[in-house]
């Protein structure tokens, strides 16, 4: 009877942490721990700088004064289902 607990408590310890693991920088006003990633450019998630900001693979433009400094040195954008951008997160030396 104590086995099937433990182990219960245990995967609901585990999968109950794990979205806060995964989104722990991004600010509270960017995400509901659903709505940020990481861009990875060989799943065509391109950036290219422009004089207005940022172009996205898809044409949209996050200008330059939305932009944050990421912590780790990529691109991240947290956006909702809608594709309204809540936040975009620039490596360093990006201007």
């Amino acid at each position: 009877m104590r086995w099937p607990m433990m182990v219960a408590c245990s995967l609901a310890g585990l999968f109950g942490s794990a979205p806060s693991i995964a989104h722990d920088w991004y600010p509270l006003d960017c995400c509901s721990n659903i709505d940020c990633h990481a861009l990875v450019e060989s799943k065509g998630e391109t950036v290219t700088e422009v004089p207005e900001g940022w172009r996205l693979w898809d044409g949209r433009i996050i200008g330059r004064d939305r932009a944050r400094p990421s912590p780790d040195g990529q691109f991240h954008l947290c956006e909702t289902l809608s594709k309204s951008i809540l936040c975009f997160f620039v490596p360093p030396g990006s201007s």
